[in-house]
Order: C-alpha cells, then sequence, then structure tokens
C-alpha cells in the first residue's frame, strides 16, 4: 500500500513511478480474500533493515516475514504480485506447508521454456501454454489476454478452463474467451485497496507521523466493517439492511464524537447579574453503540424526578449512570432492560 505524502521528509519517504500517489510511504501488507488487515510493515528503504540476512531479495523476505504471524501447521493460500513471486521464494513456503500463486516477472523464468508472447498472440486471446516444475509441481502458466500475462502457482493449474468476458473492437461487442483456472484464482483474491481508496478522508499536516496514524486508523474502521458485514451475513441480514462503509464510518464517528458531551434544556442563560439559573435537566447524547454495547450501563436514583424514555407514561428517579436517561422499574414492567434490547 502507498500512503500518500509530498512532505519535506525524507527518512522513509519513497517514490514509485506508475502509481496512483507516486510519492509517500510504503508499507507491505498482508490481507485475507475480503480486504481485511492481518499484518503490516513500513518499508523504511535500504538503510531500515537488516541488508545481511536478505536470502530472497526484497520481496521474497517481505513475503516470509509476514508470514511469520500465520498458524503453523495450516495450509494457508498466499497471493501476490510479480514483485514478490520467485522459485526460491515458493520453495521456502512449500517447506512450511504454505502454497503460492502469483504473476512473475520475465527474467526470473528463464528455466521454463514457454513460447514467446509473439507466438502466443498469433494464436489468439485466450490462448496459453504452461509447463509444471517436476520437483515442487509448480505450475509455470503463460495466457494471452490483451497482453501476455505469466503466473506461477504450486495448488491451480490450467483446468478447470472457465470464460472472460472481453470486449472485441473488430467486432464491437462482448465476447467470451478461455480462462484458465489459475488466473481466476488470482483474480478474485486481489485488488484488497479497494475499500481504502473509494471511502478515503485526506488530512493535512506537516507531521509525517500523523499521515501514518491517520492511515492506519482508516484501515481499523475499514476491518471493522469487514467484520460487521461478516456477523451480518452469520445473522441472515442482507440487502438494504447492511450498513454501506461510508455510512459505517459516519456512524462510528458519530459514537466518537457524542461520548461524554451533554447539552441542557432549554434557552441557554444571558451573561449578565440577573441571569436565571441555567437549566437543571441535562440531556446525554449517545450512538445506537453506546446503548446497545452491554458494559456498564448501572440503574441510579437521582433526586429529581423526569418521565421515562421507553413507556413515556410515568415519572421515575432511576437513571442509567452511562447514558444519563431516566428509565423506570417496578414490578409491572422494566424500563432499564427493554431500552438496551430494542
Amino acid at each position: 500500500m502507498m500512503v500518500p505524502y509530498k512532505g519535506k521528509f525524507g527518512g522513509i519517504r519513497q517514490y514509485i513511478k506508475g502509481k496512483p500517489h507516486p510519492w509517500g510511504f510504503k508499507v507491505w501488507a498482508r490481507c485475507d480474500v475480503t480486504g481485511l488487515l492481518h499484518d503490516f510493515d513500513i518499508y523504511q528503504g535500504k538503510g531500515g533493515g537488516n541488508e545481511q540476512k536478505r536470502k530472497l531479495g526484497v520481496g521474497g523476505d517481505v513475503v516470509m516475514k509476514l508470514c511469520e504471524s500465520l498458524a503453523e501447521k495450516v495450509h494457508f493460500l498466499i497471493l501476490a504480485d510479480n514483485f514478490f513471486t520467485s522459485m526460491p521464494l515458493i520453495e521456502k513456503l512449500l517447506a512450511k506447508g504454505i502454497y503460492y500463486t502469483g504473476t512473475v516477472r520475465k527474467n526470473r523464468m528463464s528455466k521454463c521454456n514457454l513460447i514467446t508472447d509473439k507466438e502466443l498472440s498469433k494464436i489468439g486471446r485466450g490462448s496459453y501454454d504452461y509447463r509444471i516444475e517436476s520437483n515442487t509441481n509448480t505450475v509455470c502458466l503463460k495466457w494471452q489476454d490483451t497482453k501476455a500475462v505469466s503466473l506461477m502457482s504450486t495448488y491451480a493449474g490450467p483446468e478447470p478452463m472457465g470464460k472472460a468476458r472481453r470486449w472485441d473492437k473488430s467486432k464491437k461487442q462482448y465476447i467470451n474467451i478461455d480462462q484458465p483456472n489459475i488466473i481466476k484464482e488470482y483474480n478474485t483474491s486481489m485488488g484488497v485497496d479497494a475499500h481504502l481508496a473509494r471511502c478515503k478522508f485526506s488530512i493535512r499536516t506537516r507531521r509525517w507521523y500523523m499521515i501514518l496514524f491517520w492511515h492506519f486508523l482508516s484501515v481499523a474502521v475499514i476491518n471493522a466493517w469487514l467484520l460487521y458485514q461478516h456477523d451480518c451475513e452469520a445473522q441472515g441480514i442482507t440487502g438494504s439492511n447492511i450498513l454501506k462503509l461510508r455510512k459505517f464510518q459516519g456512524l462510528v464517528a458519530q459514537g466518537l464524537v457524542e461520548v461524554g458531551t451533554a447539552r441542557r434544556w432549554g434557552r441557554p442563560p444571558t451573561p449578565g447579574p440577573f441571569s436565571p439559573p441555567p437549566p437543571r435537566f441535562v440531556r446525554v447524547y449517545q450512538s445506537a453503540d453506546v446503548r446497545f454495547d452491554q458494559i456498564a450501563h448501572w440503574p441510579v436514583k437521582e433526586e429529581n424526578r423526569r418521565r421515562c424514555a421507553v413507556c413515556k407514561d410515568l415519572k421515575t428517579e432511576i437513571n442509567c449512570e452511562k447514558c444519563a436517561v431516566p428509565l423506570c422499574i417496578n414490578k409491572k414492567r422494566n424500563c432499564f432492560k427493554g431500552y438496551r434490547n430494542v
């Protein structure tokens, strides 16, 4: 991930040509297929790490470092782009029982005799060629789309063959071309930065560390939203009842802003020697998250009687200590409990 930053701090700021935000902080990230961030490492430049311990190159060492936090004796599937993919990395991961799929650069496939890009383009879109490495059963495949793309995988191959929908300029219509299974596996598991790019809030500051803090704060909210979606799916909640990311971010911000805030009823007092006393009733604003969190909502007895916030019929001296909301409790009704479960 690239955290945009164009300030004067040059310690760990990087420039990557071709990126949507070429200037900024580079962050290595390990996410799952839903986009949930599990581990990350901030790139500190050539002098930021121990160069003597590098055995697999920058990309390979990053993958091995981020995989250290994975559980042992579990067959995970790792997917990455061509910056990380190499045969030594695949062998190291296989030794740990981890399978790998990723695009690969041409200079890392010197021992794999696949047909050239020119020959593959003559055959047409949807054509492919592949080889299998006998020691590790690694599939090396080249597929012709608009351009030729090469991939390596230890758990996926060309079969079962699928279809990909593409636009044909000569026919001026959409056509279906052959798509190997390894391509489908890669496309359905990559592209996890979309959530952050779609609902991002910019910040202007000269303190470079605040840029990183704000970035990971936004990532934490996105992680919470993804977990919320998982819980909704488990409870059978679908469609418009699931909050969109922007609405979810707004409710989180509202809950943080309203914690401990209060507003008195009535007109504010006019400054002066004969100003009336301030209103005695205080209304505390709480979001739905605070209301239903089931944490530290204790009933307390106040001096003044106020109308119950649930039944609206009775006046009570019992208030919620956390929300400052009047709620009646008697033999016939328990509005204190109902207020937390509505």
